[in-house]
């Protein structure tokens, strides 16, 4: 006796096909083990996954792993890079995969032999909230799917607004003590000379830090037209604040690539500073006085004697 329902029963067709072909389908990926109901739109939120290779570098993204394969694809793909040296207390900086020479698209495919381990990412991580925050500058939507993507809130937006801000203040600090330190030595050029160098010095590293600014707001979605008043109202609450004991803040890439063009700049205005003020100034050699030639004088020629 078939199951099938008779044609012309639409409600009785939907229930069959329920029943008989979406429910074990369904049931069959469950029981797979591919699929994870934490990471399903009604189920929970976005999943975020961590690949650890046996060479120790770390890749973050959203993991497609059907498990039927030698490779995994990992999209939205963030990594790690050294910023030893920076400003922001961190010693990695995060970087979105994608603005490579190749361009590369469409995820990244890894061989399972390279990896060491698969970890979820935690949403209350500093990787996490920093993907969420780079999420707002791109203009990234959430999207319903079976690894919905999450983005920052205001706040979160805001508190990296300020750690960068405290990092390019942080920076000009370091700027400013580093001049402090050269005007200390015996110079080899004169008080006055290097009062002038300083001078002009500390007017680039302040032209620097207000530049960082506007680059910030611009990349937070602060309009042009507002960037600047933003920059000039901050500008000044960073001048005599070192910002030393803050709490270290993984940032957006996006943001981060501004704190660190400032202190490449910064560290180009105090390399120059340096430079001038180490430098002995050539003391330009005074022509030799011509040495007079004495004009040699006629010897009489003596009278022949008569």
């Amino acid at each position: 006796m078939s199951t099938q329902p008779r044609r012309g029963d639409p409600v009785r067709v939907a229930g069959w096909w329920l029943r008989w072909v979406l429910l074990p389908v369904a049931l069959g990926v469950f029981v797979s083990g591919n699929v994870d109901a934490r990471s399903l739109p009604f189920f929970g939120s976005e999943r975020e996954t961590a690949v650890l290779f046996l060479d120790g570098q770390a890749y973050f993204g959203h993991l497609d792993d059907s498990g039927e394969s030698g490779t995994l694809v990992l999209r939205d793909v963030y990594y790690f890079k050294s910023s030893e040296g920076g400003t922001t207390g961190v010693a990695v900086a995060l970087v979105r995969r994608g603005s490579e020479a190749h361009e590369p698209a469409d995820g990244m495919r890894i061989n399972r032999d390279r990896v060491l381990a698969l970890e979820r990412v935690g949403l209350a991580s500093a990787v996490a909230q920093a993907i969420q925050v780079e999420r707002v500058i791109l203009h990234s939507s959430p999207s319903v799917s079976l690894n919905r993507t999450a983005v920052a809130g205001a706040s979160a937006l805001a508190a990296q607004r300020v750690a960068a801000e405290h990092d390019v203040a942080r920076g000009w600090s370091a700027a400013v003590e580093q001049l402090r330190k050269l005007n200390d030595l015996v110079l080899p050029v004169s008080r006055t000379e290097a009062q002038t160098i300083t001078d002009k010095a500390m007017a680039d590293l302040r032209a620097v830090r207000f530049n960082a600014l506007v680059a910030l707001a611009k990349a937070i979605g602060i309009s042009d037209a507002d960037a600047d008043a933003y920059a000039r109202a901050t500008d000044p609450l960073l001048e005599s604040q070192s910002f030393a004991n803050d709490t270290a803040v993984l940032l957006a890439p996006d943001i981060d690539a501004v704190v660190t063009r400032a202190v490449q700049l910064y560290a180009q205005v105090g390399d120059a500073a340096a430079k001038q003020l180490t430098q002995r100034r050539a003391t330009p050699t005074p022509a030799p006085t011509p040495t007079p030639t004495a004009t040699p004088t006629a010897t009489p020629t003596p009278s022949p004697r008569p």
